[in-house]
Order: C-alpha cells, then sequence, then structure tokens
C-alpha cells in the first residue's frame, strides 16, 4: 500500500518538477538546479554567520541599539566571504554564484508575502510580525545579497573580460612570432 504524501510534500514535489525539470523527468537546465542549491547553502551560511554575530555582539547590542546595523554589516561581510570564495573552486562555471544570489533575491521576496499571510492581523500584532521580520530576515538579507552579490558579480564580470581578452589576443596576427 502506497504511503499518503504530505501536503508539503506534494507542494516541494510539483515545485521542483515544474522549475527544473522537462516533461521527460529530465534537468531543464544543470545550471538552473546548481545555482538553486548553492542558493540554499548561501542561505544556511549566511544563517551561521547571523547567528554568529548575534551571539558574539550581544553583550554590545544590550548596552545600544546603534550596533544593530554593524551586526548586519558584520554578517554581510563575514557570509559573504565563503560565498565568493566559491568562484575561486568553480573554475568552469563561475556562473553558479551569481545566478545562486539572484535565487536568494527571488527567495527572500517570496517570503515577504508569505510572512504577511501568515502574521496574526487582528488587534494590530501583524505590524509587529512584519517588523520582527524586516530586522530579522529581510534587513540582514537585502545587505548580505547586496554586499556579496556585487563582489561575486565585478568578481565574474573581471574573469569574463579576462576571458575574452585572451580569446582576441589568439585571434590578432603576432608580427613578434614570424
Amino acid at each position: 500500500m502506497a504511503k499518503k504524501q504530505s501536503t508539503l510534500d506534494r507542494r516541494f514535489n510539483e515545485f521542483s518538477r515544474v522549475t527544473f525539470l522537462d516533461e521527460n523527468g529530465r534537468p531543464k537546465s544543470a545550471a538552473w538546479l546548481y545555482s538553486f542549491l548553492l542558493a540554499l547553502l548561501y542561505a544556511i551560511l549566511y544563517a551561521a554567520a547571523f547567528i554568529g554575530a548575534g551571539l558574539l555582539l550581544g553583550r554590545v547590542m544590550d548596552a545600544s541599539l546603534l550596533v544593530i546595523p554593524l551586526q548586519y554589516l558584520l554578517t554581510a561581510v563575514i557570509g559573504s566571504i565563503p560565498c565568493v570564495a566559491l568562484l575561486f573552486v568553480f573554475k568552469e562555471h563561475k556562473g553558479y554564484v551569481v545566478g545562486a544570489y539572484l535565487w536568494l533575491i527571488v527567495l527572500v521576496l517570496l517570503t515577504i508575502p508569505a510572512t504577511l499571510l501568515m502574521s496574526d492581523w487582528s488587534e494590530g500584532y501583524g505590524w509587529t510580525d512584519l517588523w520582527m521580520f524586516c530586522i530579522y530576515l529581510f534587513f540582514p538579507a537585502i545587505l548580505s545579497i547586496g554586499v556579496g552579490g556585487t563582489a561575486a558579480y565585478l568578481l565574474y564580470r573581471r574573469y569574463r573580460r579576462a576571458e575574452e581578452a585572451e580569446i582576441a589576443a589568439k585571434d590578432r596576427p603576432s608580427y613578434y612570432n614570424t
């Protein structure tokens, strides 16, 4: 007898089938799938950086609310270091890192309506939920994506320009070799 799938399992399977697989069950694009999985890894790394920065600056945060932007910036820098360092690991597929940051933007933007729908709006508690969401997820995520994504894009663009210059240099006739 087949086991019934939960609603969450069924929706996740539908999402993955529509997003990543074609009608024959093969991946539509390996780059989409790899960059999405890399985005999930980045989300975990940024969450670990945020928790670590919160524990590190926890005592200081009790004294002043001005440290919160410092915590966000520290989270962004600490979390972006291993994420952007993967550009040097993926020798031939550096676009996966930039694609992962694009997926992170999509994931963060999808959490906004989810938060609005899940908040309890009776007696004004929804605004508190929304504010907590912004403080603990949205602002650090946007800053982290901005810092890491900008660094990754600039390094990727530099790599692509160097690659194009190398190809152009091979096609150019050399008068020194004749």
